[in-house]
C-alpha cells in the first residue's frame, strides 16, 4: 500500500482528480487531495492574498495533520512549484515526487520566470482588463490551451473550473537546500501533437530526461489523467511497485 497526494494545477480544482481517486482506492492505496486556497469556488475566497506560498502551505497543513510519511507527491502543471515547494520544507514524509506535465523550477524562480514572454504578456493583459490587476478568469481558452476536445472529456474538465490569480504565478519558490533534487523524481509528459501548450512544457520533459529521471508519456493534451485515466493510474501503480521494492 502507497500513500499518493495529489496535487492540481491553476484554474483546476481538487475535484479533477475525480477520475483517478476511485482507481486508487480499489487497488487498495490511500489517497489524499489537498484542497488548495482560493480555487474551490465555495471555500476560502479568492484574492491577491493567495499565492504559491499559500498553496504550498495548504499541502504541508495536510501532510503533518494527517500525519502522512512515505508519501509519493503528484504535482500537475502548476503544482509543479508546490510539490517542489513542500519537498524543501517537509522531505522527511516523501519518497517520490512526480511531475505530470509540470513546472521544474530552481531557487528564485516563479512561472512568470518558466513561461516565454508572449505568454507572459497574455496572463499580464487578461489580469489587468478583466481581472482588476490580479484575477486571471477560468474559461474556453484553458481548455483550448489544454488541448481538450469538444466532448466528455472537455466537459469533465470545464465542470471544475475556477479562477486563478496571477500572484501565484508571480511568487517565487524559495529552495536554500534543494531537496527535490536528492529525491526519487519521475516526469510523465502528455505528448499529443495538436496540444497548444505542450512547446512550455516540453522544456520540463527535456530537463526530466537529460537529468535521468524515470519518464513516461501519454500521448493526450495537458489534462492526461482526465483524457487517459486508466493508463494514468498504471502509471501511478508502476511508481508504487517501485517504492515498495526500495
Amino acid at each position: 500500500m502507497s500513500t499518493f497526494v495529489l496535487v492540481h494545477g491553476a484554474w483546476q480544482t481538487a475535484s479533477t482528480w475525480d477520475l483517478i481517486v476511485p482507481k486508487l482506492l480499489q487497488a487498495g492505496h490511500v489517497v489524499v487531495v489537498p484542497r488548495l486556497s482560493g480555487l474551490e469556488n465555495d471555500e476560502v475566497a479568492l484574492s491577491p492574498a493567495v499565492t504559491l506560498g499559500t498553496h504550498i502551505d495548504d499541502v504541508i497543513e495536510v501532510l503533518t495533520r494527517e500525519n502522512l510519511d512515505h508519501v509519493i507527491l503528484v504535482g500537475h502543471s502548476y503544482a509543479g512549484m508546490i510539490i517542489t515547494g513542500v519537498a524543501e520544507q517537509v522531505p522527511h514524509r516523501l519518497d517520490r515526487l512526480v511531475y505530470v506535465d509540470a513546472f521544474i523550477p530552481d531557487d528564485g524562480q516563479s512561472v512568470l520566470d518558466l513561461l516565454p514572454v508572449p505568454v507572459v504578456e497574455m496572463f499580464r493583459q487578461a489580469a489587468d482588463t478583466s481581472g482588476e490587476g490580479w484575477r486571471l478568469r477560468a474559461g474556453e481558452a484553458q481548455l483550448d490551451m489544454w488541448g481538450l476536445k469538444p466532448g466528455p472529456d472537455r466537459d469533465f474538465v470545464q465542470s471544475r473550473l475556477s479562477d486563478f490569480s496571477i500572484r501565484c504565478f508571480e511568487e517565487a519558490v524559495t529552495l536554500p537546500t534543494n531537496a527535490a533534487a536528492r529525491m526519487h523524481r519521475t516526469f510523465i509528459a502528455c505528448t499529443a501533437k495538436e496540444y497548444p501548450a505542450r512547446p512550455v512544457f516540453q522544456r520540463f520533459s527535456d530537463r526530466a530526461r537529460s537529468e535521468g529521471w524515470a519518464y513516461h508519456e501519454l500521448p493526450t493534451g495537458h489534462d492526461c489523467h482526465v483524457e487517459l485515466p486508466d493508463a494514468f493510474v498504471s502509471k501511478l501503480l508502476a511508481l508504487s511497485a517501485v517504492a515498495r521494492s526500495l
